[in-house]
């Protein structure tokens, strides 16, 4: 029996599938971030740098924004989804910037004694941080390629909800360390793309060569920060990366 399922059917659903998928990208932010931050912001009780409040807004900028390319694609408006492709270019690279100073900060601050296993931290942040540019610049390339285009763009966005993932988890186990919750993350992260891409093949008959690719380089750099992180190296690069923020 031929496991496809027909071409007038994939056509229908897949953009419909997406936009749900992007509903689900909305629901684990507003569960993820809501005890921490959107709860304290909104009686008053949270302090914080003011570059977290701006990252907090680009983080929920870019999950809006693509629930809204999303939704344009599934009514047919594909032209003015690529038009308002600067805009997304903008927000990802705000994103990572703002993330990555986030991370430096946290960094310096657990290396003078205010946070538990910062440099092993600070290894799976930042090595999801070279995920997220890195399949988010290749999306950007691919931009004339639809089918890998949106493919790559949904696995940086899959990587870009770890945090939150991160924070789901905390609720539900709130005595687990911050790095064990973060490892659990990348864990439910990665759960979550597989399933995207085994909905995907089952689609299509097989694997799209994009999942497959940048699945696979998930995988490698998660796994070379798991090695690298309590390494000599590391602690040394660490070290140099906290001086840079003081």
């Amino acid at each position: 029996m031929n496991p496809r399922v027909p071409a007038a059917t994939r056509r229908t659903t897949r953009p419909v599938f997406y936009l749900a998928l992007a509903c689900v990208y909305v629901l684990i932010t507003v569960i993820g971030f809501s005890r921490r931050y959107f709860l304290p912001l909104s009686d008053g009780s949270f302090t914080a740098p003011a570059i977290v409040h701006v990252h907090g807004i680009i983080t929920l900028g870019w999950v809006g924004f693509v629930v809204l390319q999303s939704a344009l694609v599934a009514t047919g408006r594909t032209s003015l989804h690529r038009s308002l492709g600067m805009a997304g270019i903008a927000l990802g690279a705000l994103l990572v910037f703002t993330a990555t100073e986030l991370v430096l900060l946290q960094l310096a601050r657990g290396l003078k004694g205010d946070g538990p296993a910062p440099r092993e931290f600070a290894a799976l942040m930042l090595s999801t941080l070279v995920l997220i540019a890195t399949l988010f610049g290749t999306a950007i390339a691919q931009v004339n390629r639809p089918e890998i285009h949106k493919r790559l763009m949904t696995l940086a966005t899959i990587v870009i909800l770890t945090p939150a993932l991160a924070r789901i988890i905390q609720l539900g186990a709130p005595s687990l360390s911050r790095l064990a919750r973060n490892d659990l993350a990348v864990c439910a992260s990665d759960a979550l793309a597989l399933a995207v891409i085994t909905i995907d093949a089952r689609w299509r008959g097989r694997p799209h060569p994009a999942y497959l690719l940048g699945g696979a380089g998930i995988v490698a750099v998660q796994l070379a920060a798991l090695l690298l992180r309590s390494t000599p190296l590391w602690r040394s690069a660490t070290d140099w990366l906290a001086s840079l923020v003081g």
